[in-house]
């Protein structure tokens, strides 16, 4: 059984790769995690994004749900943004081609909690 996996891979390797192994992701976020000390408080870091690219271009850098064009590079294949991160949820970042509009590469800072809020919300009554 193993025979037929392993002769399949030799035969058509490139079928056995996934879309995040063909293109590796140019955008990185350094540290890619806030860690705050409560569940719901804000998280607060400062953040190096970089990307690069194998050509020269026009690219932009944004937050992933609002859309909010934060950088601009003209004529780059590479860059860093510094984000001063501020948020009570993980926020994502697109790099994309600002000729084409077509996004390149996405990371996300995600949020971690050292204590999670277990406490329910109690009423008090006197009767």
């Amino acid at each position: 059984m193993y025979f037929r996996w392993v002769c399949a891979f030799l035969l058509f390797p490139t079928a056995f790769l996934s879309k995040a192994d063909e293109m590796p992701n140019a955008l990185i976020a350094l540290p890619d995690t806030c860690v705050a000390l409560r569940e719901g408080r804000n998280c607060y870091a400062d953040i190096t994004l970089t990307w690069h690219q194998p050509t020269f271009g026009n690219y932009c850098l944004r937050d992933a749900t609002s859309k909010y064009i934060m950088q601009c590079w003209l004529k780059q294949k590479e860059g860093t943004f510094n984000y001063a991160f501020d948020s009570q949820q993980s926020i994502s970042f697109e790099l994309f081609d600002s000729n084409t509009s077509k996004v390149i590469s996405l990371t996300e800072v995600k949020l971690q909690w050292v204590y999670q809020n277990r406490q329910k919300k109690r009423r008090w009554r006197l009767f």
